[in-house]
């Protein structure tokens, strides 16, 4: 049963597991503060998307993945990808990996669409990297809950995973954006990972800017909470108006971080990351270090995709990967706990 619980202008709804081996969750969030300033920065509540995380158990050995997929993985960044120093079972001690992908494959934007070879790029980089949380902007829904998802999946095979995708929301349609070809939904994914032992239940969190430019995409955000572990969230910002980019920006890292760590009383690991068509300029009003709230440390790629965390994490490294079949590079920041 549903019940509604509203809170200042959230209305957040919980749907209780539904099948063994697979939760899904339902969140609805809106503003951290109970009074934002300009009034309203997210769109009301006709306009927010319900959400929802799935988990998919572990797999029990990298091997188990099936042998020609395994045998097709592209794997051409031998010698460029990095070594993980951690124990796997660890739960807030340890690194904590967070890769970034834009892979171009709403099937719109031409000049980037390969027909899906970025999905299966995205994928292999995945998995060859495993990080712990991977952020995913311009994909399909489909893509998320195939290659991608599985991707990880295999890369930990003793863990948990989940996934989470939040549409973009399609004003001329007043529905969720849509791929071409009947691949469903297009917009932004979160997925992750929770190390053996330490599932605690997920729940996730998705809105929808107020400010956004004149396009029929609307852009929106999506978040996941892994309790005591962490919480993650992707976000693709306009590509049109960087004001309205820096204020959605801001939107997300002062408004809605904050309410759902305040709502889920957790103050650990937090990773926001995506295509925030903003740059590092400080010559710049729209500098994107303009949206990046005390207590968090801000790592971009020298163009628009961009890691934000919180500062109870120690900087280690990045690490840019070049991919051929979409016009951003694979963006992988390394961290470790304080």
């Amino acid at each position: 049963m549903l019940k509604p619980r509203v809170h200042a202008r959230l209305r957040r709804l919980l749907v209780a597991p539904f099948a063994a081996g697979v939760l899904l969750v339902t969140f609805l969030a809106v503003p951290a503060q109970a009074t934002p300033p300009n009034d309203e920065l997210f769109a009301g509540d006709s306009a927010l998307t319900r959400s929802a995380v799935a988990y998919r158990a572990p797999v029990g050995a990298k091997s188990s993945e099936p042998a020609a997929q395994r045998q097709n993985r592209n794997n051409r960044w031998v010698g460029e990808i990095p070594v993980r120093a951690e124990n796997s079972t660890m739960k807030i001690t340890g690194e904590f990996w967070s890769l970034q992908l834009n892979l171009c494959n709403s099937g719109l934007a031409l000049s980037c669409y390969r027909y899906g070879d970025s999905i299966i790029e995205g994928g292999d980089l995945i998995y060859y990297v495993a990080p712990d949380v991977v952020t995913l902007n311009e994909v399909c829904s489909s893509d998320v809950d195939g290659y991608l998802w599985e991707s990880l999946m295999y890369a930990w095979p003793n863990d948990m995973t989940y996934s989470f995708f939040a549409p973009a929301y399609d004003a001329s349609t007043q529905s969720d954006y849509q791929c071409t070809g009947g691949r469903g939904a297009y917009g932004n994914a979160v997925i992750g990972r929770i190390p053996a032992g330490e599932h605690q239940g997920a729940f996730a969190y998705s809105g929808r800017y107020n400010a956004q430019d004149s396009g029929n995409e609307k852009r929106t955000f999506g978040c996941v909470y892994a309790v005591d572990l962490h919480l993650a969230c992707a976000t693709h910002l306009s590509a049109d108006s960087e004001p309205i980019a820096l204020t959605q920006c801001q939107t997300l890292m002062s408004n809605a971080v904050p309410y759902i760590l305040s709502q889920e009383g957790f103050s650990g690991r937090t990773i926001v990351s995506g295509d925030l068509n903003l740059e590092y300029d400080t010559s710049d009003p729209e500098n994107v270090q303009n949206c990046v709230p005390s207590g968090y440390t801000r790592k971009g790629d020298g163009g628009v995709q961009h890691t934000i965390f919180s500062n109870d994490h120690a900087f280690i490294s990045t690490q840019k990967f070049g991919l051929t079949h979409t016009d951003k590079d694979g963006w992988l920041v390394r961290l470790n706990a304080l």
